[in-house]
């Protein structure tokens, strides 16, 4: 069977870029191989960001870069996932048409279905509507070889609303991961050779409201710093209205 490569282009901060890695551990599982080249693709990724115009800007032009790669590569599939992608939706393809499928920020486990039905049919796909939970912040992404440092979904979304922000337009409500469940993946990376672990969430410092029981982000740390094998805990971002006595 021919080997198949996989191009990721990522914008925007280390969740995007932790989104990335679970895309591409999802299709590994369908063969796909990741390269940093993109001539050498047979789909390509543009993980995109909005939380600045120039964010969006840099990600069209590099989209339309990319998309002339299907001059040459017709059987070549494009897909534009992340905020960017939840914000547009079908509007994507007005303004790049040869994009094949939109993906929003609540579907990454759907990665696999739409690649494969956008192959057979040749229809274009987006799914960008939110659900009461997101499948995806479970994805267990391996790290490198030799990699000391990694990244850890506790949360997305958000439900601060603020004026100037489109967060929680974009990664929905605030939802938490069970302790648990995180406890078992950093416990994991730990088997890998990991040392440093980056907890991420829009809010992290809001972290277990919506759990039942509650829990709260003090108590989630203090079980992650009982790991063996953990050295430094890291997180991103958090909010001053959230910042409490015990945290700090």
């Amino acid at each position: 069977m021919k080997q198949k490569y996989l191009y990721i282009e990522t914008f925007g901060c280390q969740m995007n870029v932790h989104d990335s890695e679970q895309m591409a551990v999802l299709l590994e599982g369908e063969g796909y191989q990741l390269t940093p080249d993109a001539q050498k693709a047979d789909l390509i990724l543009i993980n995109t960001c909005s939380i600045r115009e120039k964010a969006e800007q840099k990600a069209f032009s590099e989209l339309g870069r990319l998309l002339k790669l299907k001059e040459k590569k017709p059987r070549l599939l494009i897909g534009f996932t992340g905020c960017l992608a939840q914000h547009l939706g079908d509007k994507v393809y007005k303004r790049a048409d040869g994009v094949d499928f939109v993906l929003g920020t609540h579907n990454i486990h759907k990665l696999p279905q739409m690649l494969s039905s956008a192959r057979q049919t040749g229809k274009k796909i987006t799914e960008i509507k939110f659900s009461d939970s997101i499948r995806s912040l479970g994805i267990f992404a391996p790290p490198p070889a030799g990699s000391l440092c990694a990244f850890v979904s506790i949360m997305q979304g958000c439900d601060n609303y603020c004026a100037y922000c489109v967060v929680p337009y974009l990664r929905g409500p605030e939802m938490s991961r069970q302790p648990e469940d995180i406890v078992q993946e950093i416990q994991m990376l730990t088997q890998h050779g990991i040392k440093e672990v980056t907890l991420l969430g829009q809010n992290v410092n809001s972290y277990g409201k919506n759990l039942t029981p509650e829990s709260n982000f003090v108590s989630l740390i203090r079980k992650i710093n009982d790991i063996e094998g953990i050295d430094r805990i890291r997180f991103t971002t958090s909010h001053p209205k959230d910042l409490s006595d015990e945290l700090m």
